[in-house]
């Protein structure tokens, strides 16, 4: 059954929520709040004082991107939405909106588990929707604009799965690697790319 919402609305509303949780990131890159003077020495040590959020940052702003491009994809084969593709969106865009917070317990505190696993919690949680909302629409042929090739299925199927399993390999490893456990999110780059190519192969 139709939603009341509109496809549009909807791209619209989670495109602003996308937009301004990617601002958002950026505002814990700041220096501490004091004169430097003509200390070259400590202003250096401030901006290297930065590097963990820097790095907090790029990564957010990586995962949120791909997240978003994720879904322009997905929207891009639907005519329409129903009443539980808005819920799996209203679901995932109410934990985009949380990213920033986890991005920034995980920047200043990397090195606690609690942080570390509060991240990646949010980030399992985002991709667990994504794969809900994304299998729902390939198996609701009245939702598409036009007939979907499997091969795009598949390789829609295969993003959706990686990125799930790579945010809960961030979950796991929060525990012995905090901090460092949330790089696991840069392997949907490289194997999304390998499994498709591998899967032409056979």
């Amino acid at each position: 059954m139709a939603s009341e919402v509109s496809k549009q609305r909807l791209e619209a509303l989670s495109d602003g929520i996308y937009a301004v949780a990617l601002t958002i990131l950026v505002l814990d890159l700041k220096l501490p709040s004091q004169s430097f003077g003509g200390d070259e020495g400590a202003f250096l040590n401030a901006l290297e004082g930065l590097l963990p959020n820097l790095l907090t940052w790029l990564l957010s702003f990586w995962v949120l991107s791909i997240y978003w491009l994720a879904q322009v994809k997905l929207y891009r084969l639907t005519k329409d939405v129903d009443h539980a593709m808005v819920r799996f969106a209203f679901g995932e865009l109410a934990l985009i909106s949380l990213l920033p917070f986890s991005t920034s317990l995980i920047g200043e505190h990397g090195d606690h588990v609690a942080a570390a696993a509060i991240y990646s919690l949010n980030l399992v949680g985002i991709s667990a929707l994504s794969l809900l909302r994304t299998t729902h629409v390939l198996n609701r042929t009245e939702l598409h604009e036009n007939q979907i090739l499997s091969s795009y299925k598949v390789a829609l199927s295969i993003g959706v799965w990686t990125r799930l399993w790579c945010a809960s390999a961030t979950f796991a490893l929060a525990f012995f690697y905090p901090g460092w456990n949330m790089l696991a999110m840069l392997l949907p780059t490289i194997l999304v790319p390998f499994l498709l190519k591998r899967r032409r192969l056979t």
